[in-house]
C-alpha cells in the first residue's frame, strides 16, 4: 500500500524562533524584523533547494530530470 500522507508544506514561524533563540528580543524589534525577513525571503531559494533534493535522491534512482524549456519553442513563442 501507498502512503498517501505526508507533509507538503513547510511552516516556519519566525516570531517563535525569534523568541526561543533571542529572548531579550522585545515584541517590537520582533515585529520588525519578521517583516523585513518576509521581505527578503524568496520562492526560489525554497525552490533550488526542492531541486537540489531531487538532483541528489531521484536523478539518480529514478531517472527524473526537471523539465528543460526547449530553444525551439521558445523561439517560436516570440
Amino acid at each position: 500500500m501507498i502512503n498517501t500522507e505526508y507533509t507538503k508544506e513547510f511552516f516556519f514561524d519566525i516570531d517563535a524562533y525569534l523568541i526561543e533563540w533571542y529572548p531579550k528580543m522585545n515584541q517590537a524589534t520582533r515585529r520588525t524584523i519578521c517583516f523585513q525577513s518576509l521581505e527578503w525571503l524568496n520562492s526560489d531559494d525554497l525552490e533550488t533547494v526542492v531541486d537540489l533534493v531531487v538532483d541528489d535522491f531521484a536523478k539518480d534512482k529514478q531517472g527524473l530530470t526537471k523539465k528543460e524549456v526547449e530553444e525551439e519553442d521558445a523561439e517560436s513563442s516570440d
